[in-house]
């Protein structure tokens, strides 16, 4: 993927702007991109681009969640449904469930930022955002309000009540910690396949959901 998109060779504008916003954020994170540089990048003339497509700032990036969503959604349901109540199995087919979807959808793009920008928001929200899915700082109007989110606070629900050797209290914590782990090791693996340096997707996916499942079992 070219490091400016232009109108020229994007399919239309709008496009070019989540393209571009989805980059920059994930290299730079959601301080660091201002919406004028977004729109110049994309190689669009009118700086209101932004407003016209989007509504507003937070409408940009939910598009950019959204874009990416609707196939991890469809993905995570199939796989939760074909789980059972009690089988033996249960946690690790849950946590599956959280990080195939996620390798899916970076799998299937010659060059993912989606990790990247997972993880730079949650560098502005709350440890354990499972519990508590709000900026550190209150109001702060650079993080997206998004919808799509139902279907991940059910796995995570699940996830959490799997792990009755915790403490009521702190398994949402967990589940956080975990997911946060998963982030950056999917993150870390963007940033390597970009030099041509990352390891097999499909290996680093069985061994980094064993690791997941080894810190939700963690004592």
């Amino acid at each position: 993927m070219n490091s400016t998109l232009t109108a020229g060779n994007s399919p239309n504008g709008r496009d070019a702007l989540l393209h571009v916003a989805e980059r920059l954020i994930a290299e730079r994170g959601l301080h660091g991109v201002s919406a004028r540089e977004i729109v110049r990048t994309a190689g669009q003339r009118n700086n209101s681009a932004i407003a016209y497509h989007f509504g507003s700032w937070d409408g940009l990036l939910e598009a950019v969640w959204l874009r990416h969503i609707g196939n991890i959604n469809a993905i995570r349901a199939r796989m939760i449904d074909e789980i059972a109540d009690d089988a033996p199995d249960r946690l690790d087919r849950l946590v599956a469930s959280y990080v195939h979807p996620f390798v899916e959808e970076i799998a299937v793009h010659e060059t993912s930022y989606w990790a990247r920008f997972n993880e730079q928001w949650l560098t502005g929200v709350h440890m354990d955002f499972v519990e508590r899915p709000t900026t550190l700082v209150p109001d702060d109007t650079r993080y997206p309000r998004i919808d799509g989110m139902d279907m991940l606070k059910k796995l995570f629900a699940e996830i959490s009540a799997e792990l009755e050797h915790l403490d009521p209290e702190i398994r949402t914590r967990r589940v956080a910690l975990t997911a946060r782990f998963v982030v950056s090791g999917l993150a870390t693996w963007e940033r390597e396949a970009s030099t041509g340096s990352a390891v097999d997707i499909q290996e680093f996916e069985t061994e980094l959901t064993a690791l997941a499942v080894a810190l939700l079992r963690a004592p």
